[in-house]
């Protein structure tokens, strides 16, 4: 425990730790079962949180019909539910059980043996609900394997996420310090950083994602040829049967950046794009993908 917070008044979230960590002792199944079950219940009650993923499927989907879109929408409240437990095991679980969970893991060649010989690459993710579970996986698996994140405003919270992840990864790099992803690359280490969520005017541009106008950012081309790194997009997925995880990637994209914002942003876009189609049900709807619009552009919220 951290003496900054050992005061009293963090006593109820040590507690509420404490339990947490009782909860990885529970079986996997069982564990996942109950974050369906709790998913389930936000898809009944947060409804301010299912009107967002409807409208996110409803634009992206507009070949889908009512019953089809409620569908996916539960069963993505669901994937969120068990999104929820496994970042409590990515956490807390002990080496030895975590070890005993299945992944298939499909990363490029290239990253391999780059990882080998202490070469950086900028890995581009995305937000699937089992990303947690994905960076225990690949921080554990690979060597110099550092994350972006956006930090949270609640302190104790902020300690217990990053002291959990540098567990297992060698570094937490927040989001706005572009500088330290930068020096980090070029040290030979490899960064993971999810480029999708819509974070509105701040260097990004107007993109289409599933035909739709979206604003995306555009400092990937920027942090590769900064940071002399190759990109890799890569996804990952939860197995149906909750028999374990895929992990799925592309070469290294040739060729990259190319000059043109708006290419380099698109073709990520498309990567994603075909992505979520073979899986909707595990992509995080809940957030305002949509919410900066172009100029004249209604709200779909």
């Amino acid at each position: 425990m951290s003496d900054k917070f050992s005061h009293p008044r963090y006593w109820g979230g040590w507690l509420l730790v404490s339990l947490l960590k009782a909860l990885v002792l529970l079986p996997y199944k069982w564990q996942m079962n109950i974050g369906k079950s709790l998913g389930a219940l936000g898809y009944k009650y947060a409804k301010r949180r299912k009107h967002i993923a409807m409208s996110n499927l409803k634009a992206c989907f507009p070949e889908k019909s009512l019953a089809e879109l409620e569908k996916d929408c539960k069963k993505s409240f669901e994937s969120i539910g068990m999104s929820g437990i496994e970042t409590i095991i990515a956490w807390f679980m002990s080496d030895k059980r975590f070890n005993k969970i299945k992944f298939e893991d499909n990363i490029h060649q290239a990253f391999k043996d780059r990882n080998k010989n202490n070469e950086q690459v900028l890995i581009l993710g995305s937000h699937f609900t089992c990303m947690e579970m994905i960076g225990r996986y690949m921080g554990t698996h690979y060597d110099n394997f550092n994350f972006v994140y956006q930090k949270h405003k609640n302190p104790f919270f902020e300690y217990i996420m990053t002291s959990s992840r540098e567990r297992y990864a060698k570094k937490c790099l927040q989001r706005k310090n572009v500088m330290a992803i930068v020096k980090t690359l070029r040290r030979g280490e490899s960064v993971w950083y999810a480029p999708d969520q819509d974070f509105g005017n701040e260097r990004s541009i107007f993109v289409p994602f599933f035909n739709i106008p979206c604003s995306t950012l555009v400092a990937t081309p920027w942090l590769s040829k900064m940071g002399k790194a190759p990109v890799m997009p890569c996804y990952y997925v939860r197995k149906d049967d909750l028999s374990g995880y895929e992990m799925h990637s592309s070469a290294p994209w040739e060729d990259f950046p190319t000059g043109n914002d708006y290419d380099d942003a698109l073709r990520y876009n498309i990567f994603l794009e075909d992505a979520i189609r073979k899986h909707p049900d595990q992509y995080l709807w809940q957030h305002r993908r949509f919410k900066t619009r172009a100029e004249g552009e209604d709200s779909i919220y």
